[in-house]
């Protein structure tokens, strides 16, 4: 317990390369083990089988506890006794160890306003099955003239513009509470999906913030390059990154992997590089964004808040602009949207939804 209130002086100054030794050596240790330390067998099982889901979670939460186990001995300066100095924040609040329920909720906001377009998605698909229910009901339960109006203003393209409220809630009934209580049912009784979400909205997300945010962005900003000059958080939310998408071309060997010999053609393992090169970019991009997060906040849990929220809203819904989408009368709508979304996403860089003072330098400053 003494550990856990343990004060920590944070190492300044450390020399850059050193960092960058450290940074490629716990990347590389995170994804090697995926390798070294779960079994042929398993491995040759395909990815989302429960049992290669086990024993890959069980490895990056051992190399996740063992990268926090050795931040306080690796960065923590013990060479002072207990006179030599001030108060100094406990070692886990560098790693972003702290409850900020508020602002983790703030960072979700900010996340949100990211996917407005895909949300909005979600709500006009609702309205439409809700337009299309009150054209179908009404148009068979009514009169013949009304049942003749109802045909003659869908045929000119017109549906209902304000559907009657029992449709909107049959619509929602079945565009999405069905749909998400069979995921739940799915949670409980499919052990095969349980596990895929626990690895994908759980375990993943939190173990990928602990290892390449949490332990990689404080050393990054105290260290110093070759001419004394600290990194400032710009760079070292950049340098971040590259480790987390570096981390994330082994994917590219799976694919290959599994792949049959007789598909193994140099067109499919051109797709199968630039679909790698894509991930890279998404994950550096990414990645700077979650860096980003953390050095403002210093707050682990709004990353990885951050990280299970992209990770379940995926890429963004384009697919409303293909001429066959039913949202596809509604596009210049949506895609408006989503340029609201991302103006709201801009502004919120500088608004309340985060600290005037980015809070993981001004920790290692408290050191200083």
């Amino acid at each position: 317990m003494a550990l856990l209130h343990q004060q920590c002086r944070h190492v300044n100054g450390i020399p850059f390369s050193q960092t960058l030794l450290y940074c490629l050596g716990l990347s590389s240790f995170f994804v090697l083990s995926l390798y070294a330390f779960v079994p042929p067998s398993v491995r040759r099982l395909p990815r989302d089988y429960v049992l290669h889901i086990k024993w890959r979670a069980g490895v990056i939460v051992g190399v996740m506890l063992l990268g926090v186990g050795m931040y306080p001995w690796l960065f923590c300066d013990n060479s002072l006794d207990d006179s030599g100095g001030g108060a100094f924040p406990q070692w886990y609040r560098y790693i972003g160890c702290s409850w900020q329920p508020m602002q983790d909720g703030k960072v979700a906001l900010h996340v949100l306003a990211l996917y407005l377009g895909s949300l909005s998605c979600t709500w006009l698909k609702i309205y439409h099955n809700a337009r299309h229910l009150h054209w179908e009901k009404e148009k068979s339960h009514g009169s013949g003239v009304e049942s003749s109006r109802m045909t003659s203003q869908y045929q000119k393209g017109r549906l209902p513009f304000i559907p009657k409220p029992k449709y909107l809630l049959q619509s929602l009934q079945y565009t999405w509470i069905q749909p998400t209580a069979q995921s739940f049912n799915s949670l409980r009784d499919d052990e095969e999906h349980r596990w895929t979400k626990i690895r994908n909205l759980g375990l993943a997300p939190l173990a990928e913030e602990v290892v390449f945010r949490a332990c990689l962005l404080p050393p990054l900003l105290a260290s110093e390059t070759a001419n004394g000059r600290a990194l400032s958080p710009t760079q070292a939310s950049w340098i971040a990154p590259l480790f987390f998408g570096v981390a994330h071309i082994h994917h590219f060997y799976e694919q290959y992997r599994h792949l049959p010999p007789q598909l193994r053609t140099k067109k499919r393992i051109g797709q199968l590089l630039l679909g790698v090169v894509v991930q890279w970019a998404y994950t550096t991009l990414f990645g700077a964004y979650v860096s980003h997060v953390f050095v403002r906040t210093a707050s682990l849990g709004a990353a990885t808040v951050a990280h299970v929220i992209c990770n379940y809203m995926g890429l963004p819904d384009i697919s409303f602009a293909h001429p066959t989408s039913n949202l596809y009368g509604y596009r210049w709508l949506i895609a408006a949207i989503y340029f609201v979304g991302i103006g709201l996403f801009a502004r919120g860089f500088d608004s309340d939804l985060f600290p005037r003072e980015s809070v993981l330098p001004l920790l290692l400053q408290e050191s200083a």
